[in-house]
């Protein structure tokens, strides 16, 4: 349950149909539920989408999970400028929380030390999450890899991500950058409450 004021703008991920629902602002009567990219579900009669039926693709693995709060830390582990470090200070920022999940051994094992320290992994692709790529999955090296998912897009049968990550130069600059990856068997993403 939540609400969200009154002429704001949402972004719709995806859509489900559910439960009947009558009424709201357009007197409509709709089973149609859109996915927000914050999570959660709001009926379709509540909003303005040019269309009384789905204007974006089918939720095809049901409805999120809720998202867990588990053990944190005060600070962020990992070495300025790699990939663990770039996906921690994003979840840090976004969250605008004093802290930072406490996550554990190579990058390849996040999702395993996610769930262990009570946070909420699951394997389909989710906005405001830390992806981990499984070695192999894009190219990635057997240390693995991770990043941060900003958004998520499903195209004909393939789910894609825009991520944002970063890496060190040599001469010690960090340099953030964005790209967008398909998304691949192994790869894990661990949500932010």
């Amino acid at each position: 349950m939540g609400s969200v004021a009154d002429g704001s703008r949402v972004v719709i991920v995806c859509h489900a149909r559910g439960a009947e629902f009558a009424g709201g602002p357009y007197r409509l009567t709709t089973n149609l539920w859109n996915r927000l990219d914050t999570g959660g579900y709001v009926t379709d009669a509540m909003l303005v989408t040019g269309s009384n039926d789905a204007v974006v693709p089918r939720c095809e693995d049901g409805p999120t999970p809720r998202a867990t709060t588990g053990e944190t830390a005060a600070a962020n582990t990992e070495k300025p400028g790699t990939p663990g470090w770039a996906a921690l200070e994003k979840w840090h920022q976004v969250s605008n929380r004093k802290h930072y999940p406490a996550l554990r051994g190579p990058l390849r094992d996040w999702a395993a030390s996610a769930r262990a320290a009570g946070w909420t992994v699951v394997t389909t692709p989710e906005p405001r999450a830390i992806v981990v790529f499984a070695p192999g999955a894009d190219g990635v090296p057997a240390s693995g890899h991770v990043a941060w998912v900003d958004t998520t897009d499903v195209r004909g049968r393939d789910r894609y991500l825009g991520i944002t990550e970063a890496h060190k130069t040599g001469d010690g600059l960090v340099v953030w950058s964005a790209r967008e990856v398909r998304h691949a068997a192994g790869m894990s993403y661990i949500l932010l409450p």
